[in-house]
């Protein structure tokens, strides 16, 4: 199988004895640098919170080889959504796409004409499985915009992960997403396409291939008219570190700076020049979104005050909202990178302003 259809990772390999004697240190150290990492991490939230955030920082924080921290993760995209499924009394129901994607519905199945999806792109620096606090925010926005929009659909697209799948791939899979809900009769203005992080990456790259098709990868859907909207959590546009954000926040976020580093490294190697316009979103010129209100509709760009990706963001925002007049942006006060994901996968869910904004804004968006 070659590279351009490698599909997404059924399973991860076990962690070996060697792997295993290595993250020794690393595990046995871990409850005191959560517990002071969450002493001065408290501020503005709840120890929960806080806990949560060290943990995440004293992870994202070590230096990885990417084997083996797929191995320590241990769970796929697809494994992570079958155990919530079954944890939360939920159907699993995955389809299977073109270009060894597939999508894994929120609720019920949603892929019929007349009916409303958001079609979403998971965060973790293309690197990083989706997990359990993915879905448990995606089925509290469903069941948020149903008491004002009514049911709609929400499909997880599972994509290949880098290093194994390198750049297009995912981007394929994207196209191969929107395709499979175009072709079932949806109506390009009842899709929204969300992402968080990479995911926010991935959004842009397939509104790139619509607006520039890329030839090495199959050809883009017509659309009859534009879809309607991006919503971009915290995109992850830009891999370099320059930003002052990355130095004012990089001990406030979840995700230091050098764990940004890391993930680019494995995304990047085989990026052509054609491609980085595709694959870095934030640091293409304003004029390439030149008529990126064709593609979507309107825009949302979400942010928290204290991620390291800030000011790159702010950026990327002055430059959509050149090409789409209705681009807006929300700033979580004292949020972090993916705050109101992040808040359901600590277990504070619907805490954070900003989840009730993409309420607010996902529900307009399907009103229109």
């Amino acid at each position: 199988m070659s590279n351009i259809d490698q599909p997404a990772a059924d399973a991860f390999a076990p962690l070996t004895l060697r792997q295993k004697f290595q993250l020794l240190p690393f595990r046995l150290f871990e409850p005191f640098a959560v517990f002071f990492g969450a002493l001065f991490s408290t501020e503005g939230r709840s120890w929960r919170r806080a806990k949560h955030l060290a943990e995440l920082r004293y992870n994202f924080g070590r230096k990885w080889e990417v084997q083996t921290l797929k191995s320590y993760l241990g769970t796929t995209t697809a494994q992570a959504y079958e155990a919530w499924a079954l944890a939360t009394g939920q159907e699993a129901l995955t389809d299977d796409l073109a270009e060894g994607a597939r999508i894994h519905w929120i609720g019920p199945r949603h892929n019929t004409e007349n009916d409303r999806v958001l079609l979403y792109f998971h965060g973790g620096g293309f690197v990083v499985p989706g997990h359990a606090g993915f879905f448990s925010f995606l089925k509290a926005l469903q069941d948020d915009v149903k008491n004002t929009v009514g049911d709609i659909g929400i499909a997880f697209l599972n994509y290949s992960l880098a290093p194994e799948a390198p750049f297009p791939t995912q981007v394929r899979q994207a196209n191969a997403a929107i395709t499979y809900l175009l072709e079932r009769g949806i109506a390009p203005s009842h899709i929204i396409v969300a992402g968080s992080s990479a995911g926010g990456n991935l959004t842009l790259g397939l509104g790139a291939h619509l607006l520039h098709p890329l030839a090495s990868i199959p050809a883009p859907p017509a659309l009859s008219e534009p879809l309607a909207g991006a919503l971009l959590d915290s995109p992850w546009a830009t891999f370099n570190t320059y930003a002052l954000s990355h130095k004012r926040n990089d001990a406030l976020d979840m995700v230091p700076s050098s764990a940004y580093a890391f993930l680019a490294q494995q995304i990047g190697p085989g990026i052509t020049p054609e491609l980085r316009d595709y694959v870095e979103p934030g640091t293409a010129p304003a004029s390439w979104w030149e008529g990126l209100d064709r593609v979507y509709g309107r825009v949302l760009v979400t942010a928290g005050e204290n991620e390291a990706l800030f000011d790159q963001i702010i950026d990327l925002k002055g430059k959509l909202e050149l090409h789409v007049r209705d681009t807006s942006t929300f700033v979580e006060p004292g949020g972090v990178h993916m705050n109101a994901m992040d808040a359901f996968w600590a277990g504070e869910g619907r805490s954070d302003q900003e989840f009730h904004k993409m309420v607010s804004w996902i529900s307009e968006t399907f009103k229109a």
